[in-house]
């Protein structure tokens, strides 16, 4: 389910499955996508990969890029960077912030398409993933961030990220205090996974003047780099942003309480918090392991299909031309790196098992039909 500040779609493209039905005011979202795309034109990344009309996208934009980036592309905060200085690298990067992921939504819905037919798109080409982010807002709220606060200062939660901090931000009114939104972080803010829960409703009615809305939550969940490839993976395979949200959420960090019997020392035996057990009622558990991601042959192929074939046409077409093999010329000047070796001898394994398999199953096949023709045959 996609939910933005003026829509929240419930039926196709976007949908959502199994923990949003039961957890009605909950919602989640792509809030934050960072692409980096190698080996192919910028003009490729508007028609192909975003599918944006070119009429909607300003080139040369006055607005500043990203340290390290000069903006050459952009609709609003969808914007197409290109590296400069100390960040040179081949290729180009595609940032959307949160309200970039806003707008982006509008092109997926006139596309008649999703999050999750955007990223299995863009990952038939040499990407990579900087960073993306992904938001829960409880409404109900099911949690109290002071309370959140309270538990982490206390030791009663159990989490894999060591690293916490927390903020409030008050305001001075007269006499008195009026106390402001109140955040708490989990992992170091340079770490590749971080979850900030937050008061959302006060940040927004800080930020743009809203009336004040103290029933809304925020819980966002910070990935990057090997993280961030392993969540595409995951938002690709389930294709269910609150599925795979809470799934992580989950695997990560508990809320407890302590037990009524003195007698148990060991957190792992403590009770769960009550409206954390809640929240988390039939929600499994997602690892995302940060074991090196192999590239895999079908994902060559895939790539050499879109992004390398029409190119290798071209030259076909002018060797017949000029009588000459350009493509041969290419095969034969390459040098395979030692991962595209890797790969090679991989299948050259494979390849070879499968022959030894079918010579076996060939020579028992025959065997058998002759020894049922032989007259001394059973």
């Amino acid at each position: 389910m996609i939910v933005t500040e003026t829509m929240k779609i419930s039926e196709p493209p976007y949908t959502n499955r199994g923990v949003t039905r039961q957890k009605k005011e909950l919602s989640a979202l792509i809030d934050w996508c960072q692409i980096t795309v190698k080996e192919v034109d910028v003009f490729t990344i508007i028609k192909d990969i975003l599918r944006i009309p070119f009429i909607f996208m300003e080139s040369h934009c006055k607005e500043k890029g990203i340290a390290g980036h000069e903006l050459v592309a952009g609709f609003d905060n969808i914007k197409i960077l290109k590296p400069t200085g100390n960040a040179q690298y081949e290729g180009f990067q595609i940032l959307m912030s949160g309200s970039g992921c806003r707008n982006y939504e509008n092109f997926l819905v006139m596309n008649s398409e999703t999050w999750f037919d955007f990223l299995e798109r863009v990952c038939r080409y040499p990407v990579n993933f900087p960073r993306i982010d992904l938001a829960i807002d409880d409404r109900k709220p099911y949690l109290s961030i002071a309370e959140l606060i309270r538990l982490k200062n206390e030791g009663l939660i159990s989490s894999q990220l060591r690293d916490t901090a927390e903020s409030r931000s008050d305001k001075l009114k007269e006499d008195e205090i009026e106390a402001q939104g109140k955040t708490l972080y989990l992992g170091s803010k340079n770490s590749d996974f971080r979850i900030v829960f937050y008061e959302k409703g006060y940040e927004q009615a800080e930020k743009f003047g809203k009336e004040l809305n103290p029933d809304w939550n925020r819980y966002e969940l910070r990935f990057r780099q090997k993280k961030a490839v392993r969540l595409a993976e995951e938002l690709i395979n389930h294709r269910d942003v609150a599925q795979v949200a809470l799934s992580i959420l989950n695997e990560k960090v508990r809320f407890l309480q302590k037990p009524e019997n003195s007698m148990i020392t060991r957190k792992r035996l403590y009770p769960i918090y009550p409206p954390w057990e809640e929240l988390m009622q039939g929600v499994g558990k997602i690892k995302l392991t940060m074991n090196p991601e192999k590239k895999t042959l079908e994902r060559i192929w895939r790539w050499l299909s879109v992004a390398v074939s029409p190119s290798l046409k071209l030259m076909d077409k002018i060797g017949k031309l000029d009588n000459r093999d350009y493509i041969r010329q290419l095969v034969e000047r390459g040098q395979m790196n030692e991962e595209q070796q890797r790969i090679y001898e991989d299948y050259k394994k494979s390849f070879l098992l499968r022959k030894e398999e079918r010579r076996i199953f060939d020579r028992t096949y025959t065997e058998h039909d002759t020894d049922k023709d032989s007259p001394y045959g059973e």
